[in-house]
């Protein structure tokens, strides 16, 4: 990132913050205060991620992003069937806490899951408050190696697959492993998105102006991903969930003077283990029982901030 001198390109000096235009840089402090409905004091959304890796096929390494264990000789049958396991097993013991707890769920479905997985599409229905778009597949990647055109069709083809399937077009959207190009925001905008929730900058939602239409940001916390947390980092379920706890215990004293957010990003394959769910809906159950927290989807967050800006 080139904050201190001309774009590379020669065609603008780089603003401070930040060395694209999709969004000015924002200190917290100086932004007008945010209130939440009911007096809450800080808006929690839980997001299933129900990507599908796809398998490998026959003379071929193994399918980046490495869901699950790591990559191994091939055919790698543990690292693959191990990130089947959400969609197997995991998603339904999550979908079973969430649902107990009256926790709206959102869940951020790719095409491979819609069209492949019948049994878990309709158990998904009726739980379910809003679906996010999440590519083809999660070893599909947006990448700057795509030409406009063909991140164009990528973007498009997905929606309109998801909406084939789900019999509504989705709001917002959520990269295949938070997947983006440099013109990722535009399209997005383009298509007809409302937020995308790729970006992990900000306790609050926030426009993106620069990109075209009325997108937002949805920030979806990285840090407290299950995936970054317990599995890339080794964090035990027990210490994950409080790190849950004190993140909404944070954000919702803080919260008292002007509204904050916060996206837990959960994976079946990871949360959804018999290990870990315990700990996961522990943490879960306390935060639905604060009357100071608003559990809502992500569009239901933006919306509410776009109403208020």
């Amino acid at each position: 990132m080139n904050v201190i001198g001309p774009h590379e390109d020669g065609a603008r000096a780089a603003a401070a913050g930040y060395d694209h235009a999709w969004f000015p840089w924002s200190a917290l402090p100086t932004r007008p205060p945010l209130a939440w409905p009911g007096g809450a004091q800080v808006a929690v959304s839980v997001v299933l991620n129900l990507g599908a890796v796809e398998w490998e096929r026959e003379g071929h390494g193994a399918v980046p992003p490495p869901g699950g264990r790591g990559v191994g000789s091939h055919p790698d049958f543990p690292r693959m069937s191990h990130r089947e396991f959400g969609h197997r097993v995991g998603a339904f013991r999550l979908l079973d806490i969430l649902n107990r707890l009256a926790i709206p769920t959102a869940a951020a479905v790719d095409v491979l899951t819609v069209e492949h997985y019948g049994a878990l599409l309709e158990h998904l229905r009726p739980s379910v408050a809003e679906f996010l778009a999440a590519g083809l597949s999660a070893s599909r990647p947006i990448t700057s190696r795509m030409s406009e055109d063909e991140e164009r069709h990528y973007i498009g083809m997905t929606l309109d697959r998801l909406e084939a399937r789900l019999g509504t077009r989705p709001r917002g959207w959520l990269g295949p492993e938070h997947s983006e190009s440099f013109r990722t925001p535009a399209l997005l905008a383009e298509a007809g998105m409302e937020y995308v929730a790729d970006w992990c900058n900000d306790d609050q939602p926030y426009a993106m102006p620069g990109a075209g239409g009325d997108l937002w940001a949805f920030p979806l916390s990285w840090e407290l991903s299950d995936v970054s947390a317990m599995f890339l980092n080794q964090t035990s379920a027990a210490v994950y969930g409080r790190s849950l706890e004190e993140a909404v215990d944070v954000l919702r004293d803080e919260g008292a003077g002007s509204g904050r957010a916060l996206g837990i990003h959960l994976h079946p394959w990871v949360s959804g283990q018999p290990f870990r769910a315990g700990a996961v809906e522990a943490a879960l159950e306390r935060i639905s029982g604060d009357d100071r927290v608003w559990l809502a989807s992500p569009g239901e967050i933006v919306d509410w901030c776009r109403r208020s800006a």
